[in-house]
This record gives C-alpha cells, structure tokens and sequence, in this order.
C-alpha cells in the first residue's frame, strides 16, 4: 500500500463525501419537484485504474456505485443520476501535472503532451466546451430516459467497453 491511511480518509472526505453531502442537500428538494439531474464528475479511472492515482482509482470508483445506487431510489420521482467520466481535456490541472510528469521523467513537457495525446485515438485532448456540451443534454429534458449512466468522454481513451 502506497499511502497512508490518513491520506485515504482525506481522499474520501474530498472526493466521496463531499458529492454526497452536497447532493443531499438539493435531493429532497428534487423530489418535491419531482424532477431533478445530478451529474457527477468522476474519471476514466472507474473503468480503468491509472497509474499512481491509486487514491483517485479507488474513491471515485465508490462515487459511481454510490451514484447507481442513487438513481434507482429517486428515479421514479423525475430525478435522474449520471456520472461523466472524464478523460483528458486542456485545462490547467493536466497541464501542472504534465509539467510534474516532465521533470520526474526527465523529458520535455511538450514530450509528456505527444504522449497523452497518443493515447487517444483522435489524437488530441479534449475542449472544455465539448464537456459543457454533454453537461449540457444531460441536464435537459431530452435526457429524461438516461439515468445511472457512467458515461465516458475521452475521445476513446477507454479501452473497455
């Protein structure tokens, strides 16, 4: 075991208890209107562990069974529950975490980027507005039929089906 196990209590409290805290702050409300969508933001990473985010691997696979469980219970209410796993998108965070991969790599942070992108069958990362694109029908009435989904946009990283 890599971590220590305060720094799985940290994980979970940030990662799982934090989604279920706040959910169930807006959940009873839903139900009263008797419609409601929560999505939650997880990765890849339920389906296919990446390497050293053992903490990451581990609680937001919990997420998506909690998020499963979930939508069964308010789903005949109107509320549905779905969760995007995300692959690799051009933000800030993939690119702190390219500039820490270069240097324990000892290569170049454009190197470190080829290589990420190479993993993608488009060859390229995602845009933040292709995920907002999703968020976006899933948060409508068009996607009233979609409930306890775990849906991937990677750009076909995911090797599984």
């Amino acid at each position: 075991m890599s971590k220590d196990i305060e720094s799985y209590q940290e994980a979970f409290d940030l990662l799982f208890k934090s989604v279920v805290y706040t959910t169930s702050l807006i959940v009873p409300k839903m139900l009263k209107n008797k419609w409601g969508r929560i999505i939650n933001v997880t990765s890849v990473s339920v389906k296919e562990p990446l390497n050293y985010l053992v903490l990451s691997n581990s609680i937001r696979s919990a997420v998506v069974a909690w998020a499963k469980s979930l939508s069964v219970d308010v789903g005949k209410d109107g509320v549905t529950v779905n969760s995007i796993l995300t692959g690799y998108f051009d933000t800030e965070r993939i690119k702190d975490l390219n500039k820490e991969k270069s240097k324990s790599l000892n290569i170049s942070e454009d190197e470190v980027l080829e290589k990420m992108k190479s993993l993608v069958p488009i060859n390229r990362l995602g845009k933040t507005e292709e995920y907002g694109y999703l968020v976006s029908f899933l948060s409508s009435d068009k996607a009233a039929y979609i409930n306890g989904a775990s849906i991937p946009i990677d750009g076909g990283l995911l090797k599984s089906y």
